[in-house]
């Protein structure tokens, strides 16, 4: 008894584990799709930079430079700008060869499997929904700065306060009605929006103009020399401040999520991501230079840091064009978060790792309106009760997961057998081997070798098989980048630990072991990735050196991931336990990916309700898994029964033309014997 029931547990796991495992598979034509495809590439590159500049660069400038990094916000901008170009990079590849909504989330489907796909997504889902409470409470603010606090002050009195430590100091109405309203200005669809994002960014790019020429009039290089110097908090500082700073680059993504609704993505999406991320990142590297010019970093205002350094100069009239600027950034930053949030959920629903009444596009717009006013009303709701300040650095998290496995999926793409790669390309042509050039490395292609098509171990490196054990082509890259991503995380604790301060004596020995330990695995991870030959799939945008650049990039956001408070991951191990409770129960039962491809199944998923007793549609739990052998089974009987079907009419049509064919052979000799006999007659009579 305890026998049978060990093998039903452990059979139950190792279908949960394949159905964890499994892949997105993309239909031929990657551009059909119910949304509207009319963006062009200027409409979403102002996407992307309308969603970058807006409360990071008038509301967390200040709050960095006084309580983070000093001066140093310089780098800490240009730190966090380069690892975001660099996942950037990965997305802009991802974007050419998948034009679908949905951004990280898909990318990490159709490349890794079903269970990070759900991961993936449901951070993107925190990002976005946090993003867009974390802007509408900035914004609320900074209108609220401008009447002298009369809003908050009255709020207060009528209402009174809410617990101090976990909520705001009060709840924010003015927050609440500005998402409610932009929401509502989404759904009347996407070319009407974009207009309105484009018209607000364009502001706002001339206002940050304004802010640089005019500051720098008042610039005294003496700031960055006085109160600890340029970087006051030191290198922890400014690493610290790279990690919040991520808050100021998360919009770049929403580019990628526009794909689906993009009228030439393989070319606008890679366009679109490098001009907004060049854009945006010189923008704020410049902004914050010249803010810690104009007076020193500690007697900035977080809340208003901008229009108080122009009021220590006296020129108290920039404080209208800065708010101007600062009102469109945050408009058009809302804006981005709330149209990347439901087209993710879009995307998940449609794939059935969520609820499938979420995929529902209006017949009008276009647009997923019942999921888009759906997440205004909970971002609305957290912007009501939650202050900026414990917002920004939870919202940092999910992104650096994200970046993190996109960059690792550009890698596990690359050197996957071409002919067993999920997604390629719209504009997808093979390559043909070309002879090697005499300048060869190690880490590029040698196709000399007629066949390959990737995954494989170039011949001089026949020793890593010892490391890989003799896994297929492209599985042993796979467990390569994961071990890096460890190594890394290992490696850059154990390197934190390596310089004890006088308070904090740490094992150094210790620590230094454990470094050099991870150190030898990241460098046997970067040896068995670079032993491998890369696919030859020609695409309309290619990251440029990999492995090295993605590897860099999970790399700096290993390092910007360890630096997040503790509590921030606190709040997203309760997150996500939310989420596994969801994909678990339901997502891993109603996916897509689990429907056998057949009529009788198309017909159940079509006819039974989501409601329909316990499982739903597609069935939960034991019917769940009843439905899916049934449909099975009835595929196969279908099939069977369709080729003896194919084969019978074949044999009685060959049976229907015999007769003909000897009948026509058996006239032909009769004719032939007649002709003869009269031949016969004539010969005698003559």
């Amino acid at each position: 008894m305890a026998g049978a029931r060990m093998s039903a547990v452990g059979a139950a796991w190792r279908g949960t584990w394949a159905r964890m495992g499994r892949t997105k598979h993309l239909a031929t034509d990657v551009m059909q799709t119910p949304l509207n495809r009319c963006l062009s590439t200027l409409d979403i590159t102002l996407l992307g930079i309308g969603h970058m500049v807006g409360a990071g660069i008038y509301v967390l400038t200040g709050t960095v430079a006084k309580d983070a990094a000093g001066p140093a916000i310089v780098l800490s901008f240009f730190l966090a700008g380069f690892a975001s170009l660099l996942s950037a990079l990965c997305y802009a590849e991802f974007g050419a060869r998948v034009p679908k909504a949905g951004s990280a989330y898909v990318y990490t489907y159709v490349t890794i499997g079903e269970f990070w796909a759900f991961v993936i997504g449901w951070n993107i889902v925190l990002e976005h929904m946090i993003g867009a409470a974390s802007v509408a409470r900035a914004w609320s603010g900074y209108v609220d700065s401008l009447c002298n606090g009369a809003i908050s002050n009255r709020t207060a009195e009528l209402v009174g306060g809410l617990p101090s430590g976990i909520l705001a100091d009060y709840p924010d109405f003015l927050a609440f009605a500005v998402t409610i309203v932009y929401c509502a200005l989404l759904t009347m669809g996407v070319k009407g929006s974009s207009y309105f994002n484009s018209i607000f960014t364009v502001i706002n790019l001339f206002v940050i103009t304004f802010v640089i020429l005019a500051g720098l009039t008042y610039a005294d290089f003496s700031n960055w020399s006085t109160g600890g110097g340029f970087a006051p908090y030191g290198t922890s500082g400014i690493v610290a401040g790279a990690a919040t700073c991520f808050y100021a680059f998360v919009g770049f993504d929403s580019i990628a999520t526009a794909g689906e609704e993009a009228r030439d993505p393989a070319k606008s999406i890679p366009r679109a991501t490098v001009v907004s991320m060049l854009v945006v990142t010189v923008g704020y590297v410049m902004v914050a230079a010249t803010l810690t010019l104009m007076v020193p970093y500690y007697t900035l205002n977080p809340a208003a840091a901008i229009p108080d350094a122009f009021a220590a100069h006296n020129a108290t009239w920039a404080k209208w064009v800065v708010s101007v600027g600062a009102l469109s950034g945050m408009t058009t930053t809302l804006f981005g978060s709330l149209f990347t949030l439901p087209r993710c959920i879009y995307a998940m629903a449609a794939d059935g790792l969520v609820f499938s009444w979420l995929a529902r596009i209006s017949d009008k717009t276009k647009v997923p309106t019942l999921t888009l006013l759906l997440c205004g009303f909970f971002s609305a709701l957290i912007a009501l009760v939650f202050d900026i300040e414990k917002l920004v650095e939870f919202m940092s998290i999910g992104t650096l997961m994200a970046y993190t496995i996109v960059s690792a999926s550009v890698i596990i793409l690359r050197y996957q057998p071409a002919s067993r790669c999920n997604i390629k390309s719209p504009t997808h042509i093979a390559t043909t081997p070309t002879p090697a050039s005499p300048t060869s490395t190690p880490f590029t292609d040698d196709p000399t070798k007629d066949g390959d098509e990737g995954g494989e171990l170039r011949r001089w490196c026949g020793w890593v098989s010892i490391l890989t054990r003799g896994r297929e082509d492209g599985k042993a890259v796979m467990w390569a980048v994961v071990a890096f991503t460890l190594s890394s995380t290992f490696f850059l604790i154990a390197l934190q630990y390596s310089f004890p301060s006088p308070t904090q004596p740490y094992p150094v020995a210790l620590a230094i072991l454990f470094a050099v330990v991870a150190l030898v695995g990241l460098v046997m991870s970067v040896v068995v990735i670079g032993a491998h030959k890369q696919n030859q799939l020609e695409l309309s945008f290619r990251v440029p050196f990999v492995p090295v650049l993605p590897l860099v990039s999970i790399f700096f956001n290993v390092a910007l991931l360890l630096h997040l408070h503790p509590m921030t991951w606190l709040r997203f191990i309760i997150w996500m336990a939310i989420g596994l409770l969801v994909y678990f129960f339901y997502g891993q039962y109603h996916s897509r990916e689990g429907e056998p491809v057949s009529s009788y199944s198309t017909l159940l998923s079509d006819s039974t309700p989501a409601s329909a007793g316990v499982g739903g549609a597609g069935g939960g739990g034991v019917l769940g898994s009843v439905q899916q052998t049934l449909s099975s089974v009835t595929a196969k009987i279908a099939s069977s029964a369709a080729a003896a079907a194919a084969t019978a009419d074949r044999h009685r049509k060959d049976n229907d033309q015999r007769p003909i064919v000897e009948e026509e052979e058996e006239d032909e000799e009769d004719e032939d014997e007649e002709e003869e006999r009269r031949d016969k007659v004539k010969r005698r009579d003559l």
